[in-house]
C-alpha cells in the first residue's frame, strides 16, 4: 500500500465533510470542496480506491471504507481542534485559522494531537473560571 500523502489526507477529509453536506458524494462535490478540477478530484479518488480507503464505481457515488473513514476522522479531528485553537484562543480570523489548521494537521501524530487537545481544553477551562487569566491573555495577544 502506498503512503497516504498530505494531499490524499485532504481528499479523505473533504469526502467526510461532503458526506455531511450531501446525501450522496460525487466527484464534483469533492472538486468544489477542494477547489480543484473534476479530473484532479477523480484522480485522487481513484488513488484512494486503489488504497482501499474509498469505494467508487465510474460515474457513481463515493463512499469511505471503514479504514478510509477512520483515517478521515483522525485528520478532521486534528483539523477541528487546531482551527478552534487558532480562532477561539488566538483570536485569528476564520480564513487564517483554516489555512493554519490545514497546514499543520498533517504533521501531528496521535500522541501530539491528544496532548495538544488536553492542553487546549485545560486553557479553555482556566479562561472560563478565571477572568483575570482571560484578560492577561487578551493583553498578551494584543501586543503583536
Amino acid at each position: 500500500m502506498h503512503a497516504l500523502t498530505e494531499g490524499l489526507e485532504d481528499y479523505l477529509e473533504a469526502i467526510l465533510v461532503c458526506e455531511s453536506e450531501h446525501r450522496f458524494v460525487r466527484t464534483k462535490h469533492i472538486a468544489e470542496k477542494m477547489n480543484v478540477s473534476s479530473p484532479s478530484a477523480h484522480a485522487a479518488v481513484k488513488e484512494l480506491a486503489k488504497m482501499g480507503l474509498v469505494e467508487h464505481e465510474s460515474y457513481g457515488y463515493i463512499e469511505l471504507t471503514s479504514e478510509g473513514r477512520n483515517q478521515a476522522e483522525k485528520v478532521y479531528s486534528k483539523h477541528k481542534v487546531l482551527f478552534r485553537f487558532f480562532r477561539d484562543f488566538l483570536g485569528l480570523p476564520d480564513d487564517t485559522s483554516e489555512a493554519n489548521a490545514c497546514g499543520i494537521e498533517h504533521h501531528f501524530d496521535d500522541l501530539t494531537t491528544k496532548r495538544f487537545r488536553r492542553v487546549f481544553e485545560f486553557l479553555l477551562s482556566k479562561i472560563a473560571e478565571d477572568k483575570d487569566f482571560e484578560e492577561e491573555l487578551k493583553k498578551a495577544l494584543k501586543n503583536d
